[in-house]
């Protein structure tokens, strides 16, 4: 495989070496990695395909990119982290069930994979593995799946590009499983993700970082870039390909670093000191004031409506999602279901309906579901 953009190759003995571009009978597939498990793979044509664009204000430190554009959007499954289509509206098409799909000159195969132990419960385990055939190049994006089975293996078929789960603290996939994987796709090219990225605040803590697993491999390629240009064509000896992040990545602010950490404080509270709920209240509501955030403030709403202040809460909800913007959509699905009941409560019947139904349509978690359910079959 060719990559037309300079790049460093790790050699046993230090040295760095430059790769060139040559003459190539295949076309070029611009592949740009802009940080955690997404990335943007770009047809001959100008296809634009986003894998996993993540939520901006949970867990990995740093904001998804207002500048990506996309033609359309493929999310593995229905996590902070690998799910915030939203950003670009009903009018780019969203594809997350298995299946055969074609967009243009972009073949696209969906096959259905199971969700690493022990997460993803709350949605049944599902992970669907995309397959994207552009420009002769077949690149597997396995987003959180767990160990490969035979069945998705056969389904796959020939794997030029393999995007999988790499980091030094194995927090999706065991360095076994990965060894698996390459041997029964053949040895193509790995692009690791899903690992804690320098830079950004050290977060998340969960994940390692990519340099341990890297120790252990041959035929690492360094690139000086977030992009480069490849093809179908493989030199065996580089094996394992490693972008930089995207430079339009931004480090959270002061105010969403402080929010989380006095929810936190918070959460470390009830859990040891139930009694002092009037202490936990006063840390929920400082991360509430502290950044336009819909996860404080679906926070501060359910505090208020615990005590009893559902007007509070109401106010607080619909204020949220009136600014909630580019925020997660897990926490907006909560706020949703959770003013869906406030309004029940107080008569607001047809409201109630509304939020429901916008909860039914848009969430994968099974408590919320289950609860829009039951309160539209009731009316």
């Amino acid at each position: 495989m060719l990559i037309s953009l300079a790049m460093k190759l790790n050699h046993i003995v230090g040295t760095w070496f430059l790769l060139l571009v040559t003459g190539s009978v295949f076309a070029q597939v611009d592949v740009e990695y802009i940080g955690h498990a997404s990335f943007v793979v770009e047809s001959p044509a100008g296809v634009r395909v986003v894998i996993d664009p993540f939520n901006s204000n949970r867990w990995l430190g740093y904001r998804y990119p207002e500048s990506v554009e996309a033609d359309l959007v493929l999310v593995t499954h229905p996590h902070y982290d690998h799910d915030a289509s939203y950003y670009w509206g009903e009018s780019v098409p969203v594809f997350r069930e298995p299946g055969e799909y074609r967009f243009r000159d972009v073949t696209l195969l969906g096959v259905e994979g199971k969700h690493a132990d022990p997460y993803g419960k709350d949605f049944a385990q599902k992970n669907t593995i995309w397959l994207i055939e552009v420009g002769g190049l077949r690149i597997a994006h396995i987003g959180d799946n767990g160990p490969l089975t035979a069945a998705n293996v056969e389904a796959l078929g020939r794997v030029d590009v393999l995007m999988l789960p790499a980091d030094g603290d194995d927090h999706i996939l065991k360095p076994e499983a990965i060894t698996a994987a390459r041997r029964d796709l053949n040895d193509p090219l790995v692009i690791p993700m899903h690992y804690r990225l320098g830079g950004f605040l050290d977060l998340p803590r969960s994940l390692g970082p990519i340099d341990p697993w890297l120790e252990n491999q041959e035929g690492v390629v360094r690139l000086d870039s977030n992009r480069a240009l490849l093809t179908r064509e493989r030199d065996a000896s580089r094996k394992v390909l490693v972008f930089r992040p995207s430079p339009d990545l931004e480090v959270w602010s002061e105010g969403i670093v402080r929010g989380w950490q006095l929810l936190d404080e918070a959460r470390s509270m009830m859990a040891n000191h139930p009694n002092q709920m009037s202490e936990v209240g006063a840390l929920v509501r400082q991360a509430a004031e502290s950044a336009e955030c819909i996860a404080f403030k679906f926070n501060w709403a359910r505090v208020l409506a615990q005590s009893g202040d559902a007007k509070g809460a109401v106010a607080v909800l619909e204020t949220a999602l009136a600014r909630a913007g580019r925020g997660d959509w897990q926490n907006r699905m909560q706020a949703r279901s959770l003013l869906a009941e406030l309004y029940a409560k107080d008569g607001r019947v047809d409201e109630a309906v509304a939020q429901h139904r916008i909860v039914l349509q848009n969430s994968y978690r099974t408590e919320l579901l289950e609860k829009a359910r039951t309160y539209l079959a009731s009316r």
